[in-house]
């Protein structure tokens, strides 16, 4: 059993620390998780195209890469330009690939096989590794009076270890430390010879050391930290080494020079992102590894281990000069110890293991975004798994941090952070994963619109701001409480809200960063609504707002898009208030882990005040619905379209209330934001959720009202046309932008009119100027109101809003949950992309155009011609035989061959006719009247078999010669482009 903290030997030497570390979860584990994630999904991506590149055909290869340059596909276009050019002739790229194919999944299912039982079986020797590399011996051999083992022993018993471990001793070794290593089941720690030599000396030091090893197996530290370095180590030798070697050679080596030069931007960033991955795994394992060494730290010094342990390396002094000291930080980011000066700060106070670092931020993000690009061969249908699971570990660990950080604001007295800088240092790495990885720019050195990856920063700085202030409240709410559950439930809102917009992002959103892709006329033709403007008319402003609408985060309206998570942001802290006052402080006698009071300077907020949020609601819902009102009063006169069109007027009425009521909540938010201080984006969300939501009421009622009302209005229902995630999903997000800038928008209001507050009503303030401004009088200065607190409601008030709150959350979860079983059949998720992007290609450079005729030749074109040729050439054969016949039975069995020939010819021109087009307009005609003039040699063939006469045999000479022509006339135009060399 450990003992107690007051009896602990040398327990009185510890400083007293301002907050317990183990409060919360360290999150150490979730980030390991993440590197686990990040090598196992890179393995499984880089082990098939090493295989692949290896044993594959060059020939078939060049034939394969073949496909898509006969298709029309330019490798410089942006990616949904290209995706375009893919949808065109889908039916022949499908055959062109499947034919060219090489497939080698077991194989590299094999080396997967072998390289995940190489890391286990690294896994399993590593401790005999580290035992035998040291020739270390067992301590009883150096222990020769027999006074180490019961001090051991009694160490073991202080650290409340169900099995103890095995000590071994390094003699070689002068050092005074020791390390722990092993398997969970069998740890070993070994010890310095050093270290048992002054055992007797320096017996504090002996303790504390010991201590500090036996603290890391009772945090069970050496199993996931073994398990990362092993599968680390394989890892970079059978899988990254050969991916980087085969990626090299397809950079510098495979193919021509230029294929190299068109496809560089891919290759080269795929190469980038490789080293980039190196990075984030080395310079996360060991920051993780630093950070659990702090707790190793505190749990020895609890158990009793001396400060004095820590004081010889702490006494070391620092290094002097600026530059010194820059190069010492980068240096310490390669040591798997954190600075002795630090480790002795954090036994008096654990503040390094609640700060906010922006480096461990910044790697997390950008593993995340390298994960993403690793995890893009899982299936379509699982776009929302892989959106929860990177949302989970992005949002997750900056989540973790900054309950913690938030945790040790309150204890200690000091301002609680906004969470907006982890959010922006997680966007950080993000955008550089993005733009250094070929995700975002694909075959281009850039993307061309790189600001677009903006929504995702934003998107970022959103819930981890709403994260810091919801973490504040509730840890104020439940003090003397254990915070850990709260915790995880207020991190489950941000990861899914977060989660649907990585979700909108890979669906639809991705393709901004090459621009705006789509057309109005495309996006109204998705809705499949009758009397729609056709293209290319003039569609009006009004078409042109709806189409943006349609195509923005949170209209993505099938469960599975997981738009209902945004909805969660506001609901959290209507239900904040009834949730925290059934919860109470808990059984009395409990021994809070965290302060149960606030410290000076802490005070509690009240956004989540009974009352103040439903009634900022109302009043935003007051506005809605009059702003729905005006808005369906204009829409009863405006032109739509032709008389009796029900299509404009039926989007219409489905579209202009989500964005009146999307405004609605946006200036709810920004108002709310303005005025509050504590908690100004909870607040603001919550607000724009109960003007939402009254929103959605009012444009129900106002629309079934007006339902018949004229020849041109249709009748209109809340479950089928409305689309409460364009009104709620929508309008949380927008909603929450506009609280930023409401924030922004207060404090500068503060700053302007606070020092006008004195002199109000005059032209001059009178009194004294200090250092050229104007000095407020000490006396007016001293008659300050103090803050008053928030008088409690009466019970029944009290009972009141409760129930309000309840039946708020309750109308929002059924809308939602209605919403989503309709949408299941009518969402507009189904929408297909293609039919809304831009279907205008730019047209290619000479270079790519000449690869792509040579590809079209190559891919097939050449291939189909000659077979038109030998075709041909069998006809003619027959159609000389027959008119060279003498008797009946020559004529007879050349008019067979005739047949078989007929047959030929439209096997041949049916397979031409499948094939791509000729990727230019020129090259389209020839090859055009080449396939029309070897139709009409079948046409003629056939009938000269069915009616054999001199006319039908002059036609079908004539017919045979034109196709003879066209064939000559396509090989010389083909020769003449370079698309093959000439004969």
């Amino acid at each position: 059993m450990a003992v107690p903290e007051d009896t602990a030997p040398g327990a009185a030497e510890r400083p007293s620390a301002p907050l317990d570390e183990r409060v919360l979860v360290a999150g150490t584990t979730l980030r390991f998780v993440l590197l686990l994630a990040l090598l196992a999904a890179a393995g499984a991506s880089m082990i098939p195209r090493t295989v692949w590149h290896l044993l594959a055909s060059s020939e078939k290869a060049d034939l394969l890469a073949a496909c898509s340059l006969a298709a029309g596909i330019d490798p410089g276009v942006p990616a949904d330009t290209s995706f375009v050019q893919s949808r065109q002739q889908p039916a022949a790229l499908e055959e062109c690939t499947a034919r060219f194919a090489q497939d080698f999944t077991g194989v590299a299912l094999g080396v997967g096989a072998v390289a995940l039982a190489a890391a286990l079986a690294v896994h399993w020797l590593l401790p005999v590794w580290r035992t035998r590399r040291t020739k270390v011996v067992p301590l009883d051999v150096m222990d020769v009076h027999g006074g180490l083992r019961p001090l051991l022993d009694e160490l073991v018993i202080v650290a409340g270890l169900d099995r103890a471990p095995r000590f071994v001793v390094d003699p070689a070794s002068q050092g005074t430390g020791a390390v722990a290593f092993g398997r969970p089941r069998r740890p070993v720690i070994r010890l310095d010879g050093g270290l048992v030599v002054t055992a007797d000396t320096e017996r504090a030091r002996f303790r504390a050391v010991v201590l500090h090893e036996l603290a890391h197996l009772h945090n069970k530290d050496i199993g996931i930290t073994y398990a990362t370095v092993a599968l680390w180590r394989v890892f970079l030798v059978l899988v990254l080494l050969p991916w980087a070697a085969v990626g090299v050679d397809i950079l510098l080596v495979r193919g021509t020079a230029d294929i190299r030069g068109m496809y560089a931007p891919f290759n080269t960033h795929a190469q980038v992102l490789g080293g980039l991955l190196v990075l984030a795994v080395y310079l996360s394992r060991l920051e993780i590894v630093r950070h659990r060494e702090i707790y190793a730290d505190l749990m020895a010094a609890r158990w009793g281990a001396g400060a004095e342990a820590w004081e010889k390396d702490a006494a070391r002094p620092p290094s002097e000069g600026a530059w010194r000291e820059l190069l010492g930080r980068f240096a310490a980011l390669r040591h798997t110890h954190p600075s002795p000066a630090l480790r002795r700060a954090s036994l008096s106070d654990p503040k390094a293991l609640f700060a906010l670092k922006a480096l461990p931020l910044l790697l997390a993000g950008l593993a995340a975004d390298i994960l993403v690009w690793h995890l893009g061969a899982l299936p379509y249908g699982l776009l929302w798994l892989k959106a929860v699971l990177v949302a989970g570990l992005v949002v997750g660990i900056g989540g973790v941090a900054l309950w913690r950080a938030v945790l040790y604001a309150l204890g200690t007295g000091r301002p609680v952070p906004s969470g907006w800088s982890v959010g922006l240092w997680l966007g950080l790495g993000v955008v550089v994963g993005e733009l250094t990885g070929p995700r975002a720019a694909m075959n281009q050195w850039l993307p061309a619109h790189p600001e677009a990856l903006l929504l995702l920063v934003a998107a970022l700085v959103l819930v981890m701001t709403w994260t810091a202030q919801n973490a504040a409240w509730w840890l104020r709410t439940r003090r003397g409480r254990t915070p850990g559950p709260v915790m995880l439930v207020g991190l489950v809102v941000p990861v899914l809200s977060y989660a649907s917009v990585l979700h909108w992002w890979w669906f639809l959103g991705e393709v901004l960063t090459g621009g705006w892709p789509f057309t109005t006329s495309g996006v109204l033709a998705s809705y499949d609504l009758p009397g729609l403007p056709p293209p290319p008319s003039d569609i009006g402003p009004l078409w042109h707002t709806v189409a943006v609408l349609g195509l923005l985060p949170g209209t993505l309206s099938t469960a599975g898009s997981l738009w209902w998570a945004a909805v969660l942001l506001w609901v959290l802290p209507l239900l904040a208030p009834v949730v925290a006052s059934r919860s109470g402080r808990g059984p009395t006698g409990e021994r809070p882990r965290w302060p149960a009071h606030t410290r000076p300077g802490s005070t509690t907020p009240t956004p989540y005040g009974p009352g103040r949020l439903p009634a900022a609601g109302l009043a935003g819902g007051v506005v809605c619905a009059a702003g729905l009102a005006v808005a369906l009063a204009r829409l009863r006169v405006a032109e739509l379209g032709a008389a009796g069109a029900t299509g404009p007027l039926r989007l219409a009425q489905m579209m202009v209330p989500a964005l009146v009521i999307c405004a609605a909540m946006a200036l709810t938010a920004f108002v709310v934001a303005a005025l509050t201080d504590s908690g100004w984006l909870t607040a603001g969300l919550g607000a724009a959720g109960v003007t939402g939501l009254l929103g959605v009421g009012a444009a129900y009622a106002l629309l079934l009202a007006d339902a018949g009302a004229g020849p041109d209005t249709v009748s209109w229902s809340l479950s089928q046309d409305v689309h409460v995630p364009y009104a709620m999903a929508l309008g949380t997000l927008v909603a929450g932008l506009a609280a930023f800038a409401g924030r922004g928008a207060g404090l500068l209001g503060r700053r302007v009119f606070a020092g006008r507050r004195v002199c109000a009503g005059r032209r001059v303030c009178a009194g004294p100027r200090v250092a050229g401004r104007q000095a407020v009088p000490e006396a007016r200065s001293a008659v300050r109101p103090a803050p008053v607190e928030e008088r409690p409601l009466r019970p029944v008030w009290r009972r009141a809003v409760q129930a309000a709150a309840i039946g708020a959350v309750t109308a929002g979860i059924g809308a939602t949950a209605l919403s989503v079983d309709v949408s299941a059949a009518h969402g507009q998720a189904s929408r297909p992309a293609a039919a809304m992007l831009d279907r205008s290609t730019p047209a290619p450079s000479a270079a790519v155009s000449l690869l792509q005729h040579q590809a079209w030749a190559a891919a097939g074109g050449l291939e189909r011609i000659q077979e038109l040729q030998a075709a041909e050439r069998a006809y003619s054969a027959a159609f000389i035989a027959g008119g060279k016949s003498t008797t009946n039975t020559g004529f007879l069995r050349a008019m067979d061959r005739v047949k078989r020939s007929c047959a030929e010819i439209d096997r041949a021109t049916g397979r031409a006719t499948t094939y791509f087009t000729v990727p230019s307009t020129a090259g389209q005609r020839m090859w055009a009247r080449l396939l029309t003039r070897h139709r009409a040699m079948a046409d003629t063939c056939r009938a000269l078999h069915t009616r054999p006469s001199t006319r039908t045999a002059g036609a079908a000479g004539t017919a045979r010669q034109n196709a003879i022509d066209s064939v000559d006339a396509m090989f010389y135009w083909l020769a003449e482009k370079g698309a093959i060399r000439p004969k």
